[in-house]
């Protein structure tokens, strides 16, 4: 079926030509700029497109073209080049954190503190589009609560994703680009847009990726983890008239995966890119999931447009790990799940020009989650299991608005507000046979919440002239509270855990310098929650505990810019000094004091411990070239140096979850063709192989040893591009 399906993309591309980028992330000098001057990047981080330099809020920006050209497949790869972004991959579900805060995935029926939007469509499940990037238009880091305009789930921040649109390109076009990683796999991508009616335009794109992981598994030979991949969408626009529009996406995908990112390592033993499983015992993960959106847009004759979005989301996954990540047959765990969403979303959004300008809109979204979770274990005494079934349903209700009042050239205030209210019921079953841990209960669970938020968000401008802005503001966020999902430990008082909440404060400025050819953006910025939702694995008993934090701070700085030095060469860097603790957390579990571990069930405030996965320092800085030759083709390079100083990875700050600072080297090397009709690129990531993990945890029943999930090791790819 997939090679059938790639043989129909194959075809089509005979018939058709060249694909073009997007305006979301465009970059192009206006007319009165040189031709050393940077280009304009919009965005839309406010629901409106409007000039990156003339917005508010701390965000980063990363077009479609760079994500392609520099082969950024996801969000964890993207995340290394984005100062103050950290995505955790774990073997449940992985988690999105910005300044330091974001939801431990140990439950695995969170929602995140930092809200994922794809093409205007929520996502508070990780694996609702956790298929690579594909035909991506831009990606937005909005950094800070951004609960006034984004809602709910949106305390840390929120990450804004556009796809690409047939109206890049109003003429039949094909794109076939091809990736070989060295001896490890290969990726194939083919995006197909154009006309079908002068009122009817549609955009197909297809990937179908085969590839070996990075960790040597000394027990059965094979490079974990094996990852094959297959995604289709199809997005149509339909132009009724100049005032009326229609857009429909539809997205499926499948991702099996086969062998874990994880590396255990025993009392004195040495990280490295291995791992051992238990024979007998295969760690997969499959999941399909299927998302669709449908976009209408009205305009009115007094410039106001009217957005209607219906989304539908649905994923089922299937996955087995080896949890007790050693080569004895001690423990095993089965995960299942089905999930679907459906939601709606109206606004009004008025015009651009005048001294007012607004948005108001509601929201509405249903989901439910149907988890199954198996654990069993042969240790000792214990020969037995522990099944577990859980349900949840979530209704999810909201009105927002936003203002802008410019009082004159210079002085601009923003006011906005958003009311939600969230209502949860949850049930949980657990069975327990033969003989298992005394923690592993078979106590049935139940519960239901009903609370309501109101978020407000202020901000003030003062733009001294097109190339100067300087602003502050004040924005509050929340998150629901909700239930521990599909736990063999823990009674009714463990089931469900609060709301929490945030209250961020800003300042920053946004400067265009050198006639154009520079920019710099700079924010400082302290963010206070309450009620932080935490969880943490407790190799005890082989859980995660999740519980409500008293209150955390994250504060810090972080400045991002371009220069032109020429026509041909650009250098871009960014950097964050991120200061992230617990202010109180009165009944946190003991942490690590001096390298001694705590007692059992010790029970303290770690009020002024810094949070974990929050490094003080992250930067990125990138050269790139393009440069034309006297025959016309041109050649294209990019350098990037990115890293992050040393964090703990683990709650309790155990001495072996803390990762080292490192810094990682990317290249690009590329030559394209005078007519554009082909690119050739040589491309390195992580090229000097260093080793670092993005989670980690004590390892289960072996005191002294320490489970890693390992990033990706040195990649080398070879990319052939065709446009027709």
């Amino acid at each position: 079926m997939r090679y059938k399906y790639l043989m129909l993309l194959a075809s089509s591309s005979l018939a058709l030509g060249s694909a073009a980028h997007a305006q979301n992330a465009e970059q192009t000098p206006t007319a009165d700029q040189p031709a050393t001057a940077i280009g304009e990047v919009l965005v839309t981080a406010r629901k409106r497109t409007e000039r990156l330099q003339d917005v508010p809020i701390s965000v980063n920006v990363t077009s479609g073209e760079e994500l392609a050209s520099q082969d950024v497949r996801n969000l964890e790869a993207l995340s290394g080049s984005v100062p103050n972004l950290h995505i955790q991959a774990t073997p449940g579900n992985n988690a999105i954190y910005i300044r330091g805060i974001g939801s431990s995935p140990g439950n695995l029926a969170f929602e995140q503190s930092v809200g994922l939007f794809v093409d205007g469509a929520y996502a508070g499940r990780g694996r609702q589009f956790a298929a690579p990037f594909l035909d991506v238009a831009s990606v937005e880091v909005l950094r800070g609560a951004q609960g006034a305009l984004f809602g709910k789930n949106t305390a840390a921040g929120a990450i804004n994703i556009t796809s690409n649109g047939p109206r890049a390109t109003r003429e039949l076009a094909t794109t076939v680009t091809g990736t070989i990683d060295g001896d490890n796999g290969y990726e194939i991508t083919q995006i197909v847009s154009g006309p079908i009616t002068d009122k009817l335009l549609v955009r197909l794109a297809g990937k179908y990726s085969d590839n070996e992981g990075w960790l040597e598994n000394t027990t059965t030979g094979d490079h974990n983890p094996g990852r094959e991949d297959l995604i289709g969408r199809a997005v149509i626009d339909y132009l009724a008239s100049d005032t009326l529009s229609f857009r429909l996406k539809v997205e499926g995908a499948s991702q099996d995966l086969t062998g874990q990112p994880m590396s255990s390592v025993g009392p004195g033993g040495a990280k490295s890119f291995t791992r051992a499983t238990t024979p007998g015992v295969p760690d997969f993960d499959n999941t399909n999931s299927f998302n669709s959106v449908l976009t209408v847009n009205k305009d009115f004759d007094n410039g106001v447009t009217l957005t209607a979005i219906t989304a539908y989301s649905a994923f089922d996954y299937d996955k087995q790990i080896d949890s007790d990540f050693v080569a004895a047959p001690l423990l095993r765990t089965i995960f299942q799940e089905e999930f679907s969403q459906i939601s709606q979303e109206v606004r009004l959004t008025s015009p651009n020009d005048g001294a007012l300008t607004w948005i108001v809109g509601a929201y509405a979204h249903r989901n439910e989650i149907d988890m199954h979770q198996n654990s069993s274990i042969l240790m000792g005494p214990f020969n037995g299991a522990s099944d577990r079934l859980f349900n949840q349903t979530n209704e999810s209700y909201s009105i927002y608005g936003q203002a802008t009042y410019a009082f004159n050239d210079q002085w601009k205030l923003t006011a906005g507000l958003r009311q939600t209210w969230e209502d949860k019921a949850a049930d949980q079953t657990r069975a327990t046979t033969g003989a298992v841990p005394p923690s592993w209960v078979n106590t049935p669970l139940k519960g239901q919440r009903e609370e309501s938020q109101l978020d407000p968000s202020v901000q003030v401008q003062y733009v001294l002239d097109r190339n100067a802005m300087f602003y502050a503001s004040y924005a509050k966020g929340s998150k629901a509270g909700g239930f521990v999902g599909a736990q063999s430990t823990g009674g009714q008082d463990a089931f469900e855990f609060e709301g929490e909440t945030s209250q961020s404060f800003e300042v920053g400025t946004k400067l265009t310098l050198l006639d154009g050819r520079a920019t710099l953006n700079l924010a400082a910025y302290t963010s206070k929650f309450e009620d932080l939702q935490v969880s943490g694995f407790n190799a005890a008993t082989n859980a995660f505990i999740t519980t409500n934090a008293a209150s955390a701070k994250s504060q810090g700085v972080e400045a991002e810019g371009t220069l032109r030095l020429h026509p041909s060469v650009t250098l871009s860097g960014s950097v964050a000094y991120n200061d992230a603790k617990y202010d109180s957390y009165p009944t946190a579990p003991c942490v690590y004091k001096n390298g001694v571990a705590p007692p059992a069930n010790c029970v303290e405030d770690i009020g002024g411990v810094r949070l974990p996965r929050a490094p003080k320092w992250s930067g990125a800085l990138t050269l790139n070239v393009d440069h034309p030759l006297d025959n016309g083709m041109r050649v294209q390079a990019d350098a990037t140096v990115r890293g992050r100083s040393g964090t703990y990875l683990e709650e309790n700050l155990n001495p072996l979850s803390y990762q080292e600072g490192f810094s990682k080297v990317d290249l690009r090397l590329g030559l394209v063709s005078a007519d554009d009709r082909w690119t050739l690129a040589l491309i390195g990531r992580n090229l000097t192989n260093e080793w670092t993990a993005s989670h980690s945890y004590g390892t289960p029943f072996l005191a002294g040893s320490q489970t890693y999930v390992v990033d990706p090791g040195r990649v080398v790819s070879v990319q052939l591009g065709l446009r027709y």
